[in-house]
Formats: C-alpha cells, structure tokens, sequence
C-alpha cells in the first residue's frame, strides 16, 4: 500500500513539473533579491537561456537597454508594497540577439513569520503585441498633451509626464493619488460627472484655471468590461495664451465700443449713442408708464467765443461745459454732445417740474463756471440756453406708433423750445 502510494505521489509530481515546464508561459520563482531561485524550462523557449544560465540572475540582467532605468523604480515600489502585480511589460534581450515584449505577473511569498521571501509568477511572451502596446505606452507618456485617468474613488489611475508637469509633480508618483488633494476645484466638477454619467447624460467639457493658466479639460467615461462607469480619462490643454488674447481682444473692442459711443473731445456720449438710448427710455417709459423728459442745451454765442478766442479755447470751453452738466445730473440721467456746441440731456422717471429744476441746475452750474466771454451782449460770461419737453407714457396717447416717430418728435419740441429760450434772451430755461 506505502509503495502504491509513493508510486502516485512520484506520478504527481511527475506530471506537476512536466505541466510547468511545458506550459506555454514561463514560471519563475525569486528571493527577495529579485534573483531567480527556480525557473521553468520554458526560459528557454522565450529567452534561449537554460534554467541553469538564469538561476542567481535577476529580471534586469536580460532586459533591453532603457528597460531597466524605466523599470526599476516600478519593481522597487513592488517589493515595497508586498502585494501581487500584473501586466508588467518589459523589453528583454533573447540569447540570439533579438527583442522579446514579456508580460509579468506575480504574487508575494512569506515565510511562517510573515516575511517577504521573494515573488512567484509568470512571464508571457507578448512580443507580437507588446510592441505595439509600448509604443501606445511611450505615446501617452510623451506626448505635449496632459493626460490622466481617475477612478470613481477620485484617485488618478494614471498620469503622464505633461500630467506631472502640470501639476509641479513627478508623473511616476501621481497614480493612487487624490485629486482632491491636488486640484480641489475640479474634484468636485468630477463627481458632477459621475453623477451626470451614472443617470446616462454627457459630460461636457470644461474650462479651469490652476496655477494661474487656464485650461481646457476634455472629460470621457471609462468602463469596464461589464459596461458600467469605473473612472473619466481626461484631457488637459493650456489655452493660457488664447484666453489672453480673447481678454485683450475684449478690451480692445470695449475701446472700440467706447470710440464708437463718445465723442472724443469731451468724453460726453455722441449723438448715434444718444438716439438708441432715447429710443430705450421710450420703450421703457411706454412698458412702465413713467415721465420721461429732454433737456436740449446750447452754448450762447459760441461762435462769437471762437472768432474772439480761437478753436483751441473754444474745445476747453466745451470740455468744461460737458463736466458741468454731468456733474449735475444722477446715476440714471444721459447727457451727450448732439451737435457743435449743442448737448441733449435724457431723464428718466422725471416728470416736468423735476425737469425744469434739473434745467436750471445745469444753467447755473455753468454760469458758475465764470468763464470770460467778452464778446457775449449777456455780462460778459459764458452761459447757455436751454428748452425742457417732458412725455408722461401714462396720460399722453400719441397717435404715431413708431418709437422713432415718439423719438423725433421729441427732439423736436425740446429743440423748439431751446429755440424760444434763445428768442427771449438767452440764458435761460423755456418748457415746451
């Protein structure tokens, strides 16, 4: 009975080895040196190296030049961790001179104290896809653009250099970090995404600032074999340089819009700006059913001042003119330079009485200006004249429907009426 026994342990064994040696990957087993303490026969088919020409080697004695600066720190981390690995792919030398792509998994090995004694596994010759799946590896990873991977933990799975560099890193570290620790602001963005992905909607793509430049993240699910979300890949472009050109370009059109808006010389708003605003009081006026009022103001002899005085005197007087007027009026109120030395003033919410009260604060707002005009039959100062029209949307029905139509009629009665302030003697306020 013992020798039967002994008979079907041998058979056993027997059949276990010849299963290892002849399996279509090559088993090893490694101390905690990383040296080979046993190997299967099947080194010889993948590498061209007998069993006995590996043993009390290490994996880095057959790898291609480069492979063991790219892996050693990846091997380090492994024994470090004393936890099993998988898909390792690594470029080795065969005996013969050309490139084998294996890859390498393993499981930890303890002894009854629970210390690592080396590393069993399996080495899978993969030359036929490796290559290809290294050269998808070395894209990733050189590549200018910045690449990540994030698990629904909001632990980066991986990261490339750009990623690193990005994020004032070492690429190689980033994996099985949190997000939140390093870019707080889009974490929570990410888990916006998970949730948007988990109830079958899009993702869309989105612009950060970090680190005082401003990219363009383009986010896509990942997942796994059953279907189901298990991370976001994700793209990281700096548009540093475009955001700043499109806050330039912004700026250098709200110059635009400016120029086109005011009148250069006294920084009033112009006559163009001036009539769509009046058009949008009206609108306003009609919806709500409030008073609006006009003030049309003009310099009194003016063209005396210029013959007297010159042009350039003639444009400071404007100019003082202009600060004078805006200086009397509130937050909500307009005034414009309308023509030469004519000034329209828009007051809104502001019914006749209120009107001719502002009226007469502008007059005498200039007159206080005591600007010398000798050439003037009104004292010898600098004065204006001005004509007030108040339209009250609640209680006026104008049979003319167009807001342009309202618009020019009235400029005109405010404009008829500066005329009759000019008839009865200049310096003064007429209400049409």
């Amino acid at each position: 009975m013992d020798n039967q026994f002994t008979r079907q342990e041998r058979d056993n064994s027997a059949r276990l080895a010849e299963l290892l040696h002849h399996n279509t990957d090559w088993i090893w087993e490694v101390d905690a040196d990383s040296r080979y303490v046993w190997v299967s026969e099947m080194v010889t088919n993948q590498l061209g190296y007998t069993p006995e020409q590996v043993l009390g080697r290490t994996p880095f004695d057959f790898m291609a030049p480069g492979e063991t600066a790219r892996l050693k720190k990846t091997f380090e981390e492994i024994l470090a961790s004393r936890q099993p690995f998988s898909g390792l792919i690594n470029r080795n030398v065969h005996a013969d001179g050309h490139v084998v792509i294996l890859e390498s998994s393993g499981i930890p090995l303890f002894d009854e104290n629970g210390t690592l004694t080396g590393y069993r596994g399996t080495d899978r010759d993969i030359s036929q896809l490796g290559e290809r799946v290294l050269q998808l590896e070395s894209i990733y990873q050189n590549t200018p653009l910045a690449l990540c991977m994030i698990n629904r933990k909001g632990l980066l799975v991986e990261a490339n250099k750009a990623m690193g560099e990005l994020l004032g890193q070492d690429a190689a570290t980033l994996p099985g970090k949190s997000l939140e620790d390093i870019v707080p602001d889009w974490h929570l963005l990410l888990q916006q995404d998970f949730m948007l992905l988990d109830s079958g909607e899009d993702i869309a793509s989105k612009e950060v600032c970090l680190h005082g430049r401003y990219f363009y993240i383009k986010p896509l699910p990942v997942n796994d074999a059953g279907g189901h979300v298990s991370g976001i890949s994700a793209a990281w472009v700096d548009i540093t340089d475009r955001k700043i050109a499109e806050q330039k370009l912004a700026c250098a059109n709200q110059t635009l819009l400016q120029y086109a808006e005011r009148d250069h010389l006294t920084g009033l708003f112009n006559r163009r700006y001036m009539d769509e605003r009046l058009n949008n009081e009206i609108t306003r006026a009609q919806r709500e059913g409030s008073s609006l009022s006009l003030c049309m103001a003009d310099i009194d002899f003016f063209k005396r001042y210029n013959d007297t005085y010159g042009h350039q005197a003639g444009d400071q007087v404007l100019r003082g003119v202009a600060e004078a007027l805006r200086g009397g009026l509130r937050p909500a109120d307009c005034v414009s330079r309308y023509g030469g030395e004519e000034f329209l003033v828009i007051l809104p919410d502001t019914n006749g009485e209120g009107a001719l009260a502002v009226a007469e604060r502008l007059r005498e707002r200039v007159q206080a200006l005591a600007i010398e005009h000798e050439s003037s039959p009104l004292g010898g100062a600098l004065t204006i004249s001005l004509g007030v029209m108040t339209w009250d949307a609640s209680q006026l029905v104008c049979n003319i429907q167009s807001t342009g139509h309202i618009s020019a009629e009235l400029i005109s009665r405010s404009d008829a009426a500066l005329y009759r302030a000019k008839q009865q003697g200049r310096n003064r306020v007429v209400v049409a």
